[in-house]
C-alpha cells in the first residue's frame, strides 16, 4: 500500500512540476516577464484551466493505485495514461459547456477554451512523462519470486 502512494504522490507532483515548467516557459515565449510567466501565468494557467482534470486524474490515480498494485508496470502505465485523457476530456467538456452557455460562444469563450487546450496538452505529455519516470525508474517493482519448490522442480 506504502508503494501504491508513493507511485500516486511521485506522478502527481513530477507532473505539476514538469507542467509548471512547461507553462512557464510557453510564457515566455509570448513575451511574460520571467518571474511573472513562472509565480503567475503558469500556475494560473495550470491550476485554472486544467484544475478539473488535474483533480479527476489524481482521483483515478489513487483507485488506480490500489486496485492494480499487484499488476505489471505495463498495465498501470496503460491505465494512468487512460484516465490522464479522460481527466483531460472531461475538464475540456466542462469548458466547452461553460465557453458556449455563459459566454454565448463569442471570441472569449472560444479563447477561453482554446488556452484550456493548451493547458491540457502540456498536461498531457507531462503526465505521461511522469507515469513513466515513476513506473519504469523511481518505483520499479520487484520481480515476482517463485516459490522455492517450483525452482527446485526445474533444476532436476
Amino acid at each position: 500500500m506504502a508503494r501504491a502512494l508513493l507511485r500516486v504522490v511521485a506522478t502527481l507532483i513530477i507532473t505539476i512540476v514538469l507542467a509548471l515548467i512547461g507553462l512557464g516557459i510557453m510564457s515566455l515565449i509570448s513575451g511574460s516577464d520571467a518571474t511573472e510567466a513562472f509565480t503567475d501565468s503558469a500556475p494560473r494557467s495550470l491550476f485554472g484551466m486544467t484544475g478539473i482534470a488535474l483533480g479527476l486524474w489524481a482521483l483515478m490515480l489513487i483507485i488506480g493505485a490500489i486496485a492494480h498494485r499487484h499488476r505489471r508496470a505495463g498495465w498501470r502505465i496503460g491505465t494512468s495514461i487512460v484516465s490522464l485523457v479522460v481527466a483531460i476530456a472531461v475538464n475540456l467538456a466542462v469548458f466547452a459547456v461553460l465557453a458556449f452557455t455563459s459566454l454565448d460562444g463569442g471570441g472569449w469563450g472560444l479563447l477561453i477554451l482554446a488556452i484550456a487546450a493548451v493547458s491540457g496538452a502540456v498536461l498531457l505529455v507531462t503526465g505521461v512523462v511522469a507515469v513513466l519516470l515513476v513506473e519504469l525508474a523511481i518505483v520499479r517493482s520487484a520481480a515476482p519470486v517463485a516459490p522455492a519448490e517450483t525452482v527446485a522442480d526445474e533444476v532436476s
